[in-house]
C-alpha cells in the first residue's frame, strides 16, 4: 500500500513538471539586433529571427533601447516606434518556412545636430 502511495505522490509531482517543461520548449527568447535604416531620414530597423513551431519571446523594451541608441548615435534625442511589423520566411525547405524573420521600424525625432556635424561622423 505505501508504494502505491509514494507512486501517486511521486507522479502528483513530476506529471506537473512534464507539463511545464513541454510548454517552455516551445518558447524560445529572442534578441533584436539592427538590421538596416537609414540615418539621413531617422530611421531605424531591428530583426530578429525564429525557427518554424518556436513562439518567441521578445522585449519592447530591449528593441526600443538598442533604437534609441542608434538614434543618438546619429545625433537625434528620441525614438518613437512604427506601428506594425513585418514577418518574411528566411528559409525554405520543402515548401514549408523553418526560418522567420520579424522585423519592426522606429523613427528617430529630435535632430540636435548640425547637417556639418552629421558629415563628420
Amino acid at each position: 500500500m505505501n508504494r502505491v502511495m509514494d507512486r501517486t505522490k511521486s507522479l502528483r509531482i513530476l506529471l506537473p513538471l512534464l507539463t511545464l517543461s513541454a510548454v517552455t520548449g516551445c518558447a524560445s527568447t529572442q534578441k533584436w539586433s539592427p538590421s538596416g535604416g537609414d540615418r539621413e531620414q531617422g530611421l531605424v530597423r531591428l530583426s530578429y529571427e525564429y525557427p518554424e513551431y518556436q513562439q518567441p519571446e521578445v522585449s519592447d523594451a530591449q528593441a526600443e533601447t538598442l533604437a534609441l541608441n542608434r538614434c543618438n548615435s546619429w545625433g537625434y534625442r528620441k525614438v518613437e516606434p512604427i506601428a506594425g511589423q513585418v514577418r518574411q520566411c528566411a528559409n525554405m525547405d520543402d515548401g514549408n518556412c523553418n526560418l522567420w524573420t520579424v522585423t519592426r521600424e522606429f523613427q528617430c525625432k529630435e535632430n540636435t545636430a548640425t547637417y556639418a556635424s552629421r558629415l563628420s561622423r
